[in-house]
């Protein structure tokens, strides 16, 4: 009776896995909907989006912009000088490349990120407007 069952669950999986073989496309499906449009004010060259994709990074002639796909808006710009027509992302996320192939060079851009941080009533000790670096230590010493 068990070589039976065995037989059969084993004769199911081959049928199985023939039909799954020769099948087109493995019975898929794509079902996609338009859900929005960016208006941009320049012509994009190239597309990047960071890891977390909460920004994407398009390349204009002469610029790039940053756009938050949270707020759905352009937050930001960095100006960039040459005939750049490719952009990467480190996987970090804390470096762009841009590639030049008409002069066969690549640029590398650092990203940090500024934090507005408010400070409500809290006591103040030098000028309100100085900036302020904060260091995390990841590996807990």
């Amino acid at each position: 009776m068990v070589k039976k069952k065995r037989a059969l669950i084993y004769l199911i999986l081959t049928i199985f896995s023939v039909v799954c073989l020769y099948a087109p496309d493995g019975f898929s499906a794509v079902e996609w909907e338009m859900e929005d449009s960016i208006v941009l004010e320049d012509k994009p060259i190239a597309i990047v989006l960071s890891r977390d994709g909460s920004t994407a990074y398009f390349l204009c002639r002469g610029k790039i912009l940053l756009y938050s796909t949270k707020s759905k808006k352009v937050t930001d710009t960095i100006p960039v000088e040459g005939n750049y027509s490719g952009i990467a992302l480190t996987p970090n996320g804390e470096k762009l490349l841009l590639t030049d192939t008409g002069n066969k060079q690549i640029a590398v851009i650092s990203i940090s990120r500024i934090y507005d941080i408010k400070i409500g009533k809290s006591p103040i000790i030098g000028k309100k407007d100085a900036s302020v670096n904060i260091v995390a230590f990841l590996d807990f010493q």
